[in-house]
């Protein structure tokens, strides 16, 4: 297993802990070969509340999303246009979040911009460039204050893990 550790800024909150627990798991179930399990906990570690997870592998159309204690096919909640692999949406219930990773930085890493039904910008993310050479630089996901709110910010952190690992695996 691995895992990371979601952390504000020390020089925006420097008293503060991690805000998630992310780990990733290897499941060699022979009906889903090669899919990774990400799952993300509130806090320092697996022992904080759950908010979800999702697997996925090569098999894209067998990916599965559990956010909370409801499961369902990653299908039916992250929808892309394959004219468009660098769009996503993100819906579940009343939540709506647009994803637009079509920007590329000067050091080829990719950013993505988060905006909820009405293009208001809730949140960015810059995975580390690909092709980097290590050590890598951390991943940075910024939360703008429209994005704070509890349940949307579970939300943003989930779906950015999705479009990351969607966007990687298919380069």
């Amino acid at each position: 297993m691995k895992s990371m550790l979601l952390v504000p800024p020390r020089s925006v909150d420097p008293g503060r802990g991690a805000l998630y627990f992310i780990s990733v798991v290897l499941n060699l179930n022979p009906f889903a070969p090669l899919s990774y399990v990400t799952s993300v906990y509130r806090g320092s570690d697996s022992e904080g509340e759950f908010i979800g997870e999702f697997e996925l592998g090569i098999t894209h159309s067998r990916a599965t999303i559990t956010f909370g204690n409801h499961s369902t096919r990653l299908k039916n909640v992250l929808l892309s246009d394959p004219r468009y692999p660098d769009l996503f949406t993100w819906r579940y219930e009343s939540i709506e979040l647009r994803w637009d990773c079509r920007t590329k930085l000067d050091d080829g890493s990719r950013m993505c911009i988060c905006s909820d039904a009405v293009s208001h910008q809730l949140a960015s993310f810059i995975p580390p460039p690909l092709d980097a050479s290590p050590p890598l630089p951390n991943a940075m996901l910024t939360v703008f204050p429209d994005g704070h709110r509890h349940q949307l910010f579970d939300h943003i952190v989930l779906s950015a893990l999705v479009v990351e690992r969607k966007m990687t695996l298919t380069i």
